[in-house]
């Protein structure tokens, strides 16, 4: 005689509003460690030193220095106006995890404040200091919010066709241009040789941003937009030894947020590379296609 079958009974309701409530809760504390370790940052290696980074950190820094204010009040004022703008333009979930990280970073910058800074060498306050306020500011915005308001928007919900959109590339310029004008003018009002470490300090923080918000997987997914695929993976395969993956579109629709649309457009390549391979991968695919679409996630 057969045994009866037992179905696996599916997960009360009660315990997925339980686990939810847990998860949202751990992101709430995790934006809120990223808050703190963008103050400490800030306020114990970059500010002391006279490091100017970009973005409204670094105009909230510049006025801190002439008026000589709290710059964590300026951190908040400077944002006020751009919350208020994203609010009608992103989801509120977005605005409201922007508004809690911005409290815990200009609250933490004024209780910093009066301490000493940790290191007076301003290189190693470079380094220090945009590791710090980098792995801050990548909590926030991995886990749906900002603490550097001047570019608007919720990158965890951005669609793909807008990365690569000419408006989107437009948007870059203007930011870059801006970062450029506020590193020139901590060179005018510092010295040239703040400046130098300001621009280190700003390139640690970027690469520490993307590395919080992709997260920490040695491994990357790498999906590639071209019109010459034959070539790019031709190239591929000689240099770095690699094949293209093919994948399901289901599967593809997780790298990187991208659709599953992707995954039937000619020309879309799909790898798994170590990320310290991924230098030498773009620069490839930039050799054969400058103009190709280069879209990686941290493997799962």
């Amino acid at each position: 005689m057969k045994a009866p079958l037992i179905s696996a009974s599916p997960m009360p309701r009660t315990a997925k509003s339980n686990i939810s409530t847990s998860r949202r809760w751990l992101n709430l504390f995790l934006v809120i460690i990223g808050g703190v370790l963008a103050s400490v940052g800030l306020e114990l290696f970059l500010h002391p030193n006279k490091i100017i980074i970009g973005g409204v950190t670094g105009i909230s820094s510049l006025f801190a220095h002439w008026t000589e204010l709290r710059i964590g009040l300026f951190l908040f004022l400077f944002n006020v106006p751009f919350i208020f703008l994203s609010y009608k333009i992103v989801k509120k979930k977005f605005v409201l995890v922007t508004v809690l990280g911005l409290v815990v970073f200009s609250i933490g910058a004024i209780v910093l404040h009066p301490m000493p800074p940790l290191v007076e060498h301003p290189l190693a306050a470079a380094m220090f200091g945009g590791l710090c306020l980098g792995l801050g500011i990548g909590l926030v915005v991995r886990y749906g919010g900002t603490l550097d308001t001047l570019e608007i928007g919720d990158p965890s919900s951005r669609p793909p066709e807008r990365v690569f959109s000419g408006k989107r590339m437009l948007i870059e310029k203007i930011i870059m241009l801006l970062n450029l004008i506020i590193l020139t003018a901590a060179g005018v009002v510092f010295g040239w040789d703040q400046a130098m470490y300001s621009v280190i300090a700003y390139l640690i923080a970027y690469e520490m941003v993307y590395l919080a918000f992709r997260g920490f997987s040695p491994k990357r997914r790498v999906c590639i937009l071209t019109t010459q695929s034959v070539q790019i993976e031709k190239a591929i395969r000689n240099r770095l030894r690699r094949e293209p993956k093919r994948l399901e579109a289901k599967e593809s629709s997780s790298i990187a947020g991208t659709e599953a649309w992707m995954g039937q457009i000619p020309g879309t390549l799909y790898y798994e590379v170590h990320f310290l391979e991924m230098i030498w991968l773009k620069s490839i695919v930039r050799h054969v296609d400058p103009h190709a679409g280069i879209v990686s996630n941290p493997e799962k």
